[in-house]
């Protein structure tokens, strides 16, 4: 009876241990029904944009000079009106000097950096039919005279039909010692090229030229604004002054 007693609890435990060793000691916890959201994505970084064209000034270089950046002959600016906005001149007026050349500018000129080192200066004439560049340039040994620029530029426009280019450009002198002055005021349709050689040109109707060509001190100055009439019909009296009021260092 003792013997049958010190046995039992080895058989008590025996399923137990059948159970364990089949893996059932623990229940196998059921798999688990949660949905994970999926993680969100980050937002794209948008593309940095592109350089923008350069402004430049295709007045003619004489021949045989290289094309450079905003200088005449060089890549000019993109075709359509850059910044429009309506602007009543005041008749305020600022003094700039520009390598050697003084002169007064009406006080809603701006300035900025050259593009390009061949100008002495470059400045930014707002108006209704969109922001205009006037450069000042000065070349050595005189980029080809006078009457060689002014053809330069008469090539630049095409008249309307039935008319020349000659029709539609004044030129005019002043004598004023030491200086000569050279007006030059061209309308049409500008078809300067947009990158010299390149053979795309601008097709700009209704536009206009007010240009200079200071002599005098040295090698001359130049100063040529070219783009929508709009814009330069509303300074072409405060070009007037200021040429009025040129005079050298």
């Amino acid at each position: 009876m003792r013997s049958l007693l010190r046995r039992t609890p080895l058989l008590a435990a025996a399923p137990l241990l059948l159970l364990a060793a089949c893996g059932g000691g623990q229940p196998t916890p059921a798999p688990s029904t949660e949905t994970k959201a999926a993680p969100t994505p980050a937002p794209a970084t948008p593309a940095p944009a592109g350089p923008t064209a350069a402004h430049g000034d295709p007045s003619g270089m004489p021949p045989g000079h290289p094309p450079v950046m905003g200088a005449p002959g060089g890549p000019s600016e993109p075709a359509g009106p850059q910044n429009p906005r309506e602007v009543t001149p005041t008749g305020e007026v600022r003094a700039e000097t520009f390598g050697g050349l003084k002169i007064e500018i009406p006080s809603e000129w701006t300035s900025r950096p050259p593009k390009s080192s061949m100008r002495l200066a470059e400045l930014v004439l707002p108006g209704p039919g969109g922001d205009i560049d006037l450069a000042v340039y000065r070349f050595p040994g005189g980029a080809g005279g006078v009457e060689a620029n002014i053809n330069r530029w008469k090539g630049q426009f095409l008249p309307p039909e039935g008319k020349t280019i000659d029709d539609l450009t004044t030129v005019t002198t002043e004598e004023r010692p030491p200086l000569k002055i050279t007006r030059v005021d061209i309308r049409g349709t500008y078809t300067a090229e947009m990158t010299p050689g390149a053979g795309d040109r601008r097709n700009d109707a209704d536009a206009r030229m007010l240009a200079a060509i200071i002599e005098g001190s040295g090698d001359p100055y130049f100063l040529k604004a070219a783009g929508s009439s709009q814009t330069l019909d509303v300074w072409a009296p405060a070009f007037e002054k200021a040429l009025a009021s040129a005079a050298v260092e």
